[in-house]
């Protein structure tokens, strides 16, 4: 099977959990009765939720994306490793009118390093698209991700985060003038290592 790798892929919705709380992340930080920063950790985890899947090329929490394509392809591989489900498949046809494609004629492929593809099945004939090349012509949302809730996710991957969040903590500013400025922990890129996807 040909794996084909389209242009480009956004995240139509955040997850609804992260791989750590606030008070989970407290306790590492040793801020159990100190409630001033609670915002501020909670944004701390989304960033580091975020960083831990740039890292290694996969999605923690179940999430949203749309990916374009220019052209039809029978298999396409999705840009965010782990997808889980195609939610649909939509295609401007010949007169610039949003179709969709029917789901008995596609299904979710995976690979075996953990990414998956949409496969078109064939019983799927190719419909003319509009004509105006351009990779927004066809349209694939689907969800990516370990599961919805936060113990689904993978514990050296949740412990990477919960590092990742009191690094960003301890080191608010990005430089630093007569001080030790500290990279971000070993410990993270060690935990996340074997969950990379390497493309």
């Amino acid at each position: 099977m040909n794996r084909s790798i389209t242009a480009n892929v956004t995240r139509t919705t955040e997850p609804t959990a992260e791989p750590k709380t606030v008070d989970e992340a407290k306790a590492h930080l040793r801020l159990i009765d100190f409630t001033e920063d609670d915002a501020y950790i909670t944004t701390l985890i989304s960033v580091a939720r975020r960083t831990v899947e740039d890292m290694i090329g996969r999605t923690l929490i179940d999430t949203t994306f749309t990916q374009t394509a220019a052209a039809w392809q029978t298999c396409t591989e999705l840009l965010r490793g782990n997808g889980r489900t195609i939610v649909s498949v939509k295609y401007d046809d010949a007169d610039n009118v949003e179709r969709t494609v029917a789901a008995t004629d596609y299904e979710l492929a995976p690979f075996a390093d953990g990414c998956a593809a949409l496969y078109l099945r064939d019983t799927f004939t190719d419909p003319e698209l509009y004509d105006q090349p351009g990779a927004g012509r066809i349209r694939i949302e689907f969800t990516a991700g370990y599961g919805a809730a936060a113990t689904d996710v993978p514990e050296p991957l949740r412990q990477a985060v919960l590092y990742l969040v009191a690094h960003l903590y301890d080191n608010r500013a990005p430089v630093g003038i007569n001080v030790n400025l500290n990279k971000m922990p070993f410990t993270v890129e060690a935990l996340s290592a074997p969950y990379r996807i390497y493309s």
